[in-house]
């Protein structure tokens, strides 16, 4: 049997351009991290895992914003 009608479900998690606070470096994370993400040249922290979504501490940086 055909299931065109069905719909794909769109994905919650995505990988997020995160500026730190303190060095202003962009890194990658990903929103649902379940480890600690610290900055790689502060050492910053990042992002702190929960229960499900990431608390990010930094930055979001718009991707289609031109630098």
């Amino acid at each position: 049997m055909k299931r065109d009608h069905v719909p794909v479900p769109a994905p919650s998690s995505r990988f997020l351009r995160v500026e730190c606070s303190e060095c202003n470096e962009v890194q990658v994370v990903y929103s649902h991290a379940s480890t600690h993400v610290t900055c790689n040249s502060c050492g910053n922290a990042l992002a702190t895992p929960t229960g499900s979504t990431a608390q990010i501490h930094g930055t979001p940086v718009d991707p289609s914003a031109s630098a």
